[in-house]
């Protein structure tokens, strides 16, 4: 690791390890949404063990995302300390895990077959996984979110919702989710349409509209900052790759479960990053040891991806194939609910104490 920045710099960490981890690992994002297209689409009718990109996705899921999960518990679970343990929930959050599989086996019971994301299943489980990317996609917001608010401790100023960087993160980011729901990709994916089709055209005209008021306020208020001769910083350029690269992906991808993947890359670069960084504020390394840290978390890829990716590929029946997704979505759930809880700075000074500490170490 390089030498953290001074107590006044604008950087979490330092210039060269935020440009590294929090802003650049958005090119993990663009390799992997170039190999995706450069592949043969990806499809309910092309999903199989023999289509490459199935692969790349189960590679994308032990090497990163199942990585990044193992890390939400070496932070947690495997912590020595009580204290990076206190937001943890009881045991009663495991029944995250079993939440699809019986809404799977209840849509089997009483819904009739149509087609969904992943070969075919009723109106039940296609609204249970339009309901799953809703919480995946404010999940990685949310997570954005937490790094802004670090960038404005660093510059000493107040976090608010109502704030136009706020602003700017939260409706550019849930712009491109809402237009791609408004889509022909949606419509084809199977999943739930809430509105009529008739009212589509004029949604999308005036989402754009209100996208486009949103970065004017964004522009003022840069402009602004510009002429009190603060300039722009660090903040700045994490929220235009963030709600830009959110915005390419859509645009790029029809896919969910390919939009998904290509999205969350990035994010699970910058939380290794950031539990590295607490972990180093409480004087160790995430598990004790960087090797069972790897080993762990590859081993969690490989039991959740596995099922999840070649499990549901090579399923016969459509019954066992939403049983494998569903309990895929669960392990995600319980990641979910765990992440909203261990890191509120307000309620647990801990992570705040940490991550000045290994900024300062």
């Amino acid at each position: 690791m390089s030498s953290a920045a001074p107590a006044s710099s604008p950087w979490i960490v330092s210039r060269a390890q935020d440009l590294l981890w929090f802003q650049g690992s958005v090119l993990a994002g663009i390799v992997l949404m170039a190999a995706f297209l450069a592949l043969p689409p990806l499809s309910q009718g092309t999903y199989t063990a023999a289509h490459p990109a199935v692969w790349l996705l189960l590679f994308w899921g032990v090497v990163f995302d199942g990585t990044h999960v193992m890390a939400t518990y070496a932070r947690t679970y495997f912590a020595p300390d009580d204290r990076s343990k206190a937001a943890l929930p009881g045991r009663s959050s495991l029944l995250w895990l079993f939440l699809g599989p019986a809404v799977a086996v209840a849509d089997a019971a009483i819904c009739a077959p149509q087609p969904s994301v992943v070969g075919h299943s009723g109106a039940l489980f296609n609204t249970f996984l339009a309901a799953a990317y809703v919480w995946a996609y404010y999940h990685l917001t949310r997570q954005h979110y937490g790094f802004l608010c670090l960038y404005r401790r660093k510059q000493g100023e107040a976090s608010s919702l109502a704030a136009p960087d706020a602003l700017f993160l939260w409706a550019g980011s849930a712009y491109p989710f809402l237009r791609y729901s408004l889509g022909d990709e949606y419509k084809a994916s199977g999943l739930p349409m809430l509105l009529p089709e008739t009212w589509l055209p004029a949604l999308r005209v005036g989402l754009d509209a209100a996208m486009a008021v949103v970065v004017a306020i964004a522009l003022a208020a840069c402009v602004k900052r510009i002429m009190r001769g603060e300039g722009l910083g660090p903040k700045h350029l994490f929220l235009a790759i963030v709600v830009g690269f959110n915005n390419l992906a859509f645009a790029l991808l029809g896919n969910l479960l390919v939009i998904t993947a290509v999205l969350t890359i990035f994010h699970n670069l910058q939380y290794h990053r950031i539990v590295w960084q607490y972990e180093r504020g409480m004087g160790r390394v995430p598990m004790r040891s960087i090797a069972l840290y790897a080993a762990a978390g590859l081993a969690l890829g490989i039991v959740w991806y596995g099922p999840r990716v070649l499990g549901v590929a090579e399923a016969q029946g459509d019954l066992v194939r939403n049983v494998l997704i569903g309990l895929g979505w669960g392990v995600a759930f319980h990641h979910y609910h765990i992440d909203a809880r261990i890191w509120r700075v307000r309620k647990q000074p801990v992570v705040q104490e940490s991550l000045e500490r290994g900024a300062s170490a």
